[in-house]
């Protein structure tokens, strides 16, 4: 097997203590998630990581994130991922040979329908994909593509989803 070397570290890695054993391994995350980190230790070890040179902050390209959103769309995970899970995803994309670690299921769905390593830390990860069914609680319509402003075209209420579609999951770690 071929080590890792490249690693994107969602918010939940740093959250779960996520350390840096091996020295050739580069961690990488983006500015979205330094914000989201509450607890002081994990900021501590983030600043930590970063002043030293291993831990990597940056963006990822533009063209990236708007693959992401696309990939979100056309799976219907739009609305359960928010800006710092799609600027991870993307970040994972560009970079070569990354794996992103997530304990977020709507992000190891996507990752995995799109391809991208991945591997949770406290979970044990998705055991299949799936394409979400929106559905209206109101008049009882179902969608297999997200709708408009995430309502119901026919009576107006907020729609609801639910895992629908299940396929064999291709990857993860």
């Amino acid at each position: 097997m071929i080590p890792v070397t490249n690693l994107v570290l969602d918010t939940s890695a740093f959250i779960q203590g996520y350390t840096a054993s091996d020295k050739e391994t580069k961690l990488y995350t983006t500015p979205l998630v330094l914000d989201e980190i509450r607890d002081d230790m994990a900021r501590i070890r983030a600043e930590n990581w970063s002043h030293t040179g291993k831990l990597i902050v940056k963006m990822p390209e533009e063209a990236s994130i708007q693959y992401i959103m696309s990939q979100a769309k056309r799976m219907g995970e739009a609305q359960s991922l928010s800006e710092t899970d799609i600027s991870v995803l993307a970040l994972t994309h560009q970079l070569e040979e990354a794996t992103l670690v997530s304990d977020d299921y709507s992000v190891q769905n996507l990752a995995d329908e799109i391809e991208l390593k991945y591997t949770g830390m406290n979970t044990r990860g998705i055991k299949r994909r799936f394409q979400w069914i929106h559905y209206c609680p109101g008049c009882r319509k179902q969608y297999t593509t997200p709708q408009e402003d995430n309502r119901c075209p026919i009576c107006g209420t907020e729609l609801k989803r639910k895992p629908g579609k299940k396929s064999r999951r291709r990857g993860g770690e």
